[in-house]
């Protein structure tokens, strides 16, 4: 069975993006990536498309970073 994402362009209000955040950083921490390298670059970008597509949890986001 395929899933269907839905994709949302509301804006990322400010407790949402404290969370993408501490997940992105945590993900930093665990990959040993400096905070300005491409890479980090990238999994910033996964985390708010996966964000846009419908991911809202803490849970489901760390499973999206990941998987980048």
């Amino acid at each position: 069975m395929k899933s269907e994402r839905v994709w949302s362009c509301d804006p990322i209000g400010p407790d949402e993006l404290k969370m993408i955040e501490k997940i992105f950083r945590k993900e930093l921490q665990v990959r040993a990536l400096p905070l300005k390298s491409e890479e980090a670059h990238v999994l910033a970008a996964k985390l708010i498309e996966a964000y846009q597509s419908g991911i809202r949890d803490t849970t489901g986001l760390a499973a999206a970073a990941k998987r980048c």
